[in-house]
């Protein structure tokens, strides 16, 4: 495989707040990796945290959406309540999405039937059928970009919170042995918690129907933890050039090649996807051990 594109996953938005990733002071910061655009205007984009490094963005050119449907999308999603959008299944996934996408092909086939008095020619049907998995794929890819930002929101307010507290503490001349225990006075931080994050197995199944061919994937946060115990990495100090990663750090970089279907943990590709994108061999970049 001629490597020429590096991308990040599983975070579409940037890196998780601090204490979410517990690498995150390790990870190099491999300008040359990119991450994937989900479709939205550029003003939707926008990240605006000083912490985080700038970074590029690929932009898929199959996506089903155009911006502006896209961010309508995005705000349909913002107006659904906590509990809606946490009942998305993880099998909303690959599998998911071609299971999905086959029922809502039968469907519009059988009002065709009535409509046109004959058979939908397979190759319609097909298409149709891969154009509903690719609109499910992005759909889910804002879903995530929205928990991310909902994330990059918490962090913001727990931070503040502590910082006036903290502030608060002082003016009242409260001493550290007299504050109120299980508040964080004195300016000390709120924990997120870690289960907020994202499933990354329903980030990569879903941009895996973006993903160009000779693109590599650098894993981070929980994705890299899982994949380093599940595939065989090996040195790989040559993509330091593609990664943007100075000369003296090209020894910590390692690869390993497999399908999605082995990243995620399958035995096998599941069901009719034995030649669907979990199928396609991937290179898997990430930084060793420390």
């Amino acid at each position: 495989m001629n490597v020429t594109l590096c991308l990040r996953l599983p975070f579409l938005r940037g890196p998780l707040p601090r204490g979410l990733d517990p690498d995150s002071s390790s990870a190099p910061a491999w300008p040359g990796a990119l991450r994937l655009w989900p479709g939205l205007p550029d003003d939707l984009c926008a990240v605006h945290d000083a912490a985080a490094p700038a970074c590029g963005r690929h932009r898929p050119s199959n996506y089903p959406f155009s911006e502006r449907e896209a961010a309508a999308c995005l705000a349909d999603l913002r107006q659904m309540d906590v509990a809606a959008l946490s009942g998305l299944p993880l099998g909303a996934a690959v599998a998911g999405n071609a299971r999905n996408a086959r029922q809502q092909a039968e469907l519009a086939a059988l009002k065709d039937l009535d409509r046109l008095d004959g058979a939908t020619p397979p190759a319609a049907e097909a298409a149709r059928r891969e154009r509903l998995e690719r609109e499910q794929a992005q759909k889910t890819l804002l879903w995530l970009w929205l928990q991310e930002e909902r994330l990059a929101e918490l962090a913001d307010l727990a931070r503040r919170y502590a910082d006036n507290a903290g502030r608060l503490t002082a003016a009242l001349g409260v001493e550290e042995d007299e504050r109120p225990r299980g508040l964080p006075f004195l300016g000390a931080s709120i924990a997120l918690d870690p289960s907020l994050v994202p499933p990354w197995r329903l980030a990569a199944a879903n941009a895996a129907y973006f993903l160009p061919g000779d693109a590599a994937l650098a894993a981070e946060g929980p994705m890299r933890a899982d994949l380093l115990e599940r595939l065989d990495f090996s040195p790989a100090p040559h993509y330091a050039e593609l990664l943007g990663c100075p000369a003296e750090q090209a020894d910590e970089i390692v690869e390993a090649r497999a399908p999605l279907w082995r990243a995620l943990g399958h035995s096998r590709p599941p069901g009719r996807e034995a030649d669907g994108p979990l199928a396609v061999e991937r290179v898997w970049l990430t930084w060793g051990r420390a």
